[in-house]
């Protein structure tokens, strides 16, 4: 229940930094800072380990401004990521948003939904230090896998072959 509480805290932490952080760089850009965008960005930096998809990103900014336009929140998230605070990645087809911090992203097969694995990431990168003696940098690592769950084994096994 501590931990919880440390991530939650942790997480809320990195949300204001990266608001922050989006508040400097469209100023220093002469970029407008308007309630909206900052709005837009808090749901995308809050909801971010869900990777979501757009239209998740604006279903959840339509639960506070019904009336914002779609291609309002395709703007901003692509000013997000063109500042380098989330970066897309796609998922059969969906186009996806993650945060920039070095993992890798492991997508079920089943559900389609996406988890982050950070510690691996850094394995990675020393394997491919040590093979090439070089550096290495985790940019995007996606990795497609089956999910061990049995109720959703029992749903693949039921669909067939695939």
């Amino acid at each position: 229940m501590a931990n919880e509480a440390a991530d939650t805290q942790r997480d809320r932490q990195q949300v204001e930094e990266k608001l922050v952080r989006l508040v400097t760089e469209l100023r220093r850009q002469g970029l407008r800072v308007t309630a909206q965008r900052l709005a837009i960005a808090r749901i995308v930096f809050e909801n971010i380990k869900e990777h979501p998809s757009f239209m998740q990103i604006l279903e959840k900014v339509r639960e506070t401004m019904p009336s914002v336009s779609p291609s309002t929140v395709y703007n901003n998230l692509q000013l997000l990521e063109k500042l380098g605070l989330i970066k897309s990645f796609d998922v059969a087809g969906e186009t996806r948003y993650d945060n920039t911090d070095p993992h890798i992203n492991i997508v079920c097969l089943d559900t389609g939904r996406v988890f982050d694995a950070e510690d691996e990431s850094r394995e990675v990168v020393q394997r491919v230090k040590k093979l090439l003696g070089g550096d290495a940098r985790v940019y995007e690592v996606v990795v497609y896998a089956f999910c061990s769950n049995e109720e959703q084994s029992a749903a693949r096994e039921a669909s067939g072959p695939g």
